[in-house]
């Protein structure tokens, strides 16, 4: 199971209005990342996600998420 205490995302203004339902739909993306490994990080930095300007909430949720699952993978090695 995976437990964030506190996610910060940075979007850009035309996404900015839509940050509280791309943050709900991170949420629900991660929680479905399996984790094979006990591990716990005082903080997760990953590279920024490009995302086309059309891209739906979910889009962005799920590269956002997957992003987040690489970072941790990579952390795991």
């Amino acid at each position: 199971m995976l437990t964030i205490d506190r996610l910060h995302l940075q979007l850009p203004p035309a996404f900015r209005d839509r940050a509280g339902e791309i943050a709900r739909l991170v949420a629900e993306e991660l929680a479905t990342v399996p984790m094979t490994a006990d591990l716990q990080l005082d903080r997760l930095a990953v590279p920024p996600v490009e995302i086309s300007p059309l891209a739906t909430d979910r889009d962005v949720a799920r590269a956002v998420a997957a992003s987040v699952h690489k970072g941790i993978r990579n952390e795991t090695r």
